[in-house]
């Protein structure tokens, strides 16, 4: 038996979009696979009867990648007919919504909104309430009712898309986001369906871009910003009441910046978190709103993130991961090397829920409060669990052909103590791995900074385990789950957790006599991809380096990415025009003379996260230094390439990987 290769990311099941169906005590869900031949991925929906136990896939024409829960009907977006592939095909959004039954059959065209529809809910019968894109800049549908002035609107609209093709307008910062493309102009906005009227209402003011929002009752609460030519990064509270559509503010705090809004115990929940004090990446506060004011609920000593997980390439879509059930609010957390349910109400009363390791990635909940959840489980990939009176039930066994057809590398947890601070780290022997033997081993770097390793499953690891390879990697400071205090090093890149890592690698190789610390290798991407970076211009203990969607100047990434305006000056501490020589000297480019390692730098030219420019300015100050050098870059990928790219891409870029070690490392 073999272990994982470079195609078998194509046999992996992805689980997303887990619902509960009350009337059927049914789970609903969507199963997504890597096809090669379509270079996407094919996305249906699946159901699991909790009372029969059984199986059934509700969709086959792979294209369903989410979908929505209206009373006991699976409701999602297709485009089946002609009129609507051709509206798609000149360029405008819409949803065209399908209700299919749980019993089965075809599934019946209900209605069609002029916009694309994000979230969405009904409100009754008659009524449903949703967020939608729109561009101020170009021509939209949501406004016109008269079929004649619609057709015109619509070859008038075509034309102008087509024709604006060749150029774009800037006028605001962020101008383009990664994954979205170009996005100057675009709001999101709050909006009513009227179903007998067959007419669409915009309640949200047009300079209002809504970024969430949860009904209690009659009212509409939205966490919101208005627009402005540079994006703010604090948040609104209001409400829309949707008897009249009016609105109400309830706060403002430019300090403040808010992810959730609830109720919860009768009264206004928020999650949020305090930029003067911790920045973008801070813990989170939980708060109830009173007299106009937040109150910290948080016990004390509390210092967590929330609505995360572990760090992993075989993750797809998601999940919803936070919930309001019985006066209590649960979400997954990191703590140590698991992502976990917690939960908290509002007195400040928190407890763990479910202390399972693992990285537990999304939930519901049912009838009776079972808890379903999709997880990683004992370095198996994605599946449904069961979580009843205190123990855990594996439901489905979507993956379980992998642990069968593949030998799979078990991460071994290793605590490297370095001055007193443990650090969480793990060790990959390689398939196949004979005892007295040396063997190349790989450092792997997560990204963020502010993520964290564990034991799930990683493809990328366990492709290079097959290779024979050791891999090594660790938590180091600026790591998610161990509080604000570690994971803090704002100003503090390339030095405390390059310490770290050096640390580590050089206890492991002193640990373990099968590493060959004449045969090291690093790689790592977005935030490990500056330390690889960073690593090979202060130190020559590697024979090659992989860098992957990296930061390499600290001065070009403010003005070019969609985070760069706000994300250098938090994390470096400066602007360019503040402090230049700070921020060039915690710039990894700076140091491209000193770099001997024979380096590869991956980028994808659609990464707008970390632009593919970091990558030409490393690559072109190596080459010109002399350094051993290549560079791939891959085309209509953007900086999730390693997660969510399609799968010809996702395999490129392995194979790259595998091959720039293989010739490097001897």
């Amino acid at each position: 038996m073999t272990g994982i290769n470079l195609k078998t990311l194509l046999e992996y099941k992805y689980i997303s979009n887990l619902k509960y169906i009350k009337e059927k005590n049914t789970l609903a869900f969507v199963v997504s696979q890597g096809n090669e031949e379509e270079n996407n991925y094919d996305s249906n929906i699946f159901t699991y009867n909790l009372d029969t136990k059984t199986l059934k896939q509700m969709t086959a024409d792979n294209k369903v990648p989410s979908f929505y829960l209206i009373d006991d009907q699976l409701v999602f977006k297709a485009q089946r007919t002609k009129e609507e592939k051709d509206l798609a095909d000149k360029g405008f959004k819409a949803s065209n919504m399908y209700k299919l039954s749980l019993d089965g059959g075809e599934a019946q065209k209900i209605f069609s909104l002029p916009l694309e529809a994000g979230k969405f809910k009904k409100l009754d019968d008659n009524t449903y309430i949703f967020t939608a894109t729109t561009n101020k800049k170009k021509p939209n549908l949501f406004d016109i009712q008269d079929a004649e002035d619609k057709a015109k609107k619509i070859e008038e609209g075509a034309k102008f898309l087509e024709e604006e093709k060749a150029y774009e307008r800037l006028s605001q910062i962020p101008f383009w986001f990664n994954g979205a493309g170009f996005v100057d102009g675009d709001l999101t906005g709050l909006y009513i369906y009227k179903l007998d009227e067959d007419r669409t209402i915009r309640i949200s003011p047009d300079d209002m871009n809504v970024s969430s929002f949860e009904l209690v009752g009659d009212r509409a609460y939205v966490i919101y910003s208005d627009y402005s030519p540079k994006m703010v990064l604090f948040d609104k509270l209001g409400y829309f009441d949707l008897k009249n559509y009016s609105f109400t503010e309830l706060f403002v705090d430019e300090n403040i910046s808010l992810s959730y809004v609830n109720e919860l115990g009768g009264q206004i929940f928020l999650v949020g978190g305090d930029l003067s004090v911790q920045g973008i990446n801070g813990s989170v506060n939980f708060y109830i709103l009173k007299d106009g004011q937040l109150k910290n609920i948080n016990p004390q000593g509390l210092d967590i993130s929330v609505f995360n997980d572990i760090n992993t390439d075989a993750r797809l879509y998601g999940t919803e991961n936070k919930a309001v059930y019985k006066d209590r609010f649960y979400f997954t957390s990191v703590q140590g090397v698991d992502a976990k349910l917690y939960s908290i109400d509002v007195n400040g009363d928190y407890r763990l829920e479910m202390d399972i390791p693992g990285s537990t990635d999304g939930f519901v909940f049912g009838d009776q409060g079972e808890i379903y959840s999709v997880a990683f489980r004992e370095n198996r990939l994605q599946e449904l669990y069961a979580f009843v009176d205190g123990k855990e039930e594996k439901l489905t066994s979507f993956n379980d052909k992998i642990l069968e057809d593949y030998e799979i590398s078990q991460p071994e947890y290793v605590e490297v103590d370095h001055n007193g601070l443990i650090l969480q780290s793990y060790i990959m022997k390689p398939i196949g791995f004979e005892p007295g033997k040396k063997y190349k081993t790989i450092l792997e770097i997560h990204g963020g900074p502010k993520t964290a390793f564990g034991s799930i499953f990683f493809s990328e690891m366990q492709y290079l385990a097959n290779l024979g390879y050791v891999v090594i990697y660790t938590n180091p400071r600026g790591s998610d789950g161990r509080g604000f205090d570690f994971s803090d090093i704002r100003g503090k890149y390339g030095s405390i957790d390059y310490e770290d890592l050096m640390y580590f690698t050089r206890e492991m190789v002193k640990k373990y006599d099968f590493i060959d610390e004449d045969r090291l290798g690093v790689t790592g991407g977005s935030y490990g991809g500056y330390m690889t970076n960073w690593i090979v211009g202060h130190t020559d203990l590697f024979k090659a380096a992989v860098t992957q969607r990296s930061i390499s100047n600290w001065v070009s990434k403010f003005a070019t990415t969609d985070i760069g305006y706000f994300f250098v000056k938090d994390q470096v501490g400066f602007t360019p025009w503040e402090d230049i020589e700070k921020i060039w000297d915690n710039s990894p480019l700076k140091y491209a003379d000193q770099v001997k390692t024979p380096t590869l730098i991956i980028h994808s030219e659609e990464d707008f996260r970390c632009d593919v420019d970091q990558g030409y300015q490393f690559y072109t100050a190596l080459k010109y230094f002399g350094v051993d050098a290549e560079m791939l870059m891959l085309r209509g990928e953007n900086h999730n390439l390693s997660r969510t790219g399609r799968p010809k891409q996702r395999i490129e870029r392995l194979k790259a990987i595998a091959d720039w070690f293989q010739r490097k490392i001897k």
